[in-house]
């Protein structure tokens, strides 16, 4: 009997841990997802990332060192219910501890594996969060029963406690069975086909190229206004300029595809950029003997960025006002920002409206705030 009892608090000590270690993984998770959130967590972005992987260090030690008591609750229970739930919160770790090492290399060398580790990680944090609501419903519905049927079943109830609280055969049918609905309904619907082309046409290009995930620096993006927006090009020149967003369109265009990639492990893939190269913004000033650096100005009055003047006169270093054949819009960085192709994206300022040529180099924003690296070249 006491052996029982040891055994139950320390599987309750097991289960608590855990549900402990999945709640904040999805609190810090969602922090990082959620545009809104992570602008929140200000110069802070950096530390916040790390606690969320220490969190997932954390959680792989922990299921390491439990596994031999899991085993053994599963032999103990001998229900299916309870090594189905065993099982798939088992998968659920496996699937988050092999993506998120993959994401934390962050290797650009296999592009298709780091957008299946993302999309697993994802999928993963979203499913669970209904199967946690359904199983704590559950559980305090048996537990009511319970209490219900206590004065007239007392040794039955003092022995199922004994027992532990289970999920029935019928609750769990009754959920996948609604899940089977819910996707044969979708197949009818897909059949009918009640939606646009248009989203459809999204809706593939999406799980084809993956999309983009948007990180400001402030909460709300700069105003662009055609008619007085000017990008100005002086420091270390011999021609001084400042050009309206018209003019720039008149200038040759240059149009090509790539890979975006994020530093933070997200991908989009075959993007078209359409713009005007950047050696040809320096044809026209003319970069005098000392200036061999660059530093760019966003208009939100926060980013900024520097680079080597070799580096941007590379090929297909474009300043960019069309993606995928349309304007940009303002969470990309409306109405011009950098294209580096062989860079990471914080390299590509957003917003950009001033390029300063200067002979010293300093640090952009996000080598100063978060430790990027000074060149960002992929890997």
């Amino acid at each position: 009997m006491g052996r029982r009892v040891r055994n139950k608090q320390v599987f309750y000590w097991i289960h608590f841990v855990h549900g402990f270690l999945i709640l904040f993984l999805l609190i810090s998770g969602l922090f990082l997802y959620n545009p809104d959130l992570r602008t929140f967590l200000g110069e802070f972005r950096a530390e916040f990332r790390e606690f969320h992987s220490a969190l997932g260090i954390v959680y792989t030690i922990f299921l390491c060192l439990v596994m031999p008591f899991i085993i053994r609750y599963d032999r103990l229970q001998r229900r299916w219910q309870k090594t189905f739930h065993l099982s798939l919160q088992l998968l659920f770790g496996l699937g988050w501890i092999t993506s998120g090492i993959y994401l934390w290399v962050n290797s650009t060398e296999y592009v298709s594996i780091r957008q299946a580790a993302l999309l697993i990680h994802d999928v993963l944090s979203l499913a669970i969060i209904p199967w946690v609501a359904v199983h704590i419903l559950l559980w305090y519905l048996r537990r009511d029963n319970k209490i219900d049927r206590r004065d007239k079943r007392k040794t039955q109830d003092k022995e199922q406690r004994n027992r532990g609280i289970v999920i029935s055969r019928r609750d769990v049918l009754l959920l996948f069975g609604g899940a089977v609905v819910s996707f044969a309904a979708g197949g009818l619907l897909r059949w009918y086909q009640p939606l646009s082309e248009n989203f459809t046409n999204a809706l593939e290009t999406v799980k084809t190229k993956g999309y983009f995930r948007i990180y400001s620096i402030r909460s709300e993006n700069p105003v662009f206004q055609r008619e007085t927006w000017r990008l100005t090009v002086d420091g270390l020149v011999d021609n001084p300029s400042s050009f309206s967003f018209d003019e720039l369109l008149t200038w040759k265009a240059s149009t090509f595809s790539s890979d975006f990639h994020c530093v933070t492990g997200w991908s989009v893939l075959d993007v078209k950029w359409k713009g005007i190269l950047f050696k040809d913004v320096m044809e026209r000033v003319k970069a005098r003997s000392g200036g061999v650096y660059v530093k760019m100005y966003s208009a939100d009055l926060v980013y900024t960025e520097t680079f080597e003047l070799s580096q941007l006169l590379e090929q297909n270093v474009i300043l960019a006002y069309e993606l995928d054949g349309r304007p940009l819009i303002d969470d990309q960085g409306a109405p011009l920002r950098l294209l580096h192709p062989n860079m990471y994206g914080y390299k590509s300022i957003k917003w950009l409206n001033r390029i300063e040529i200067v002979k010293d180099r300093g640090l952009g924003y996000w080598e100063e705030k978060e430790g990027y690296d000074l060149n960002g070249y992929l890997d």
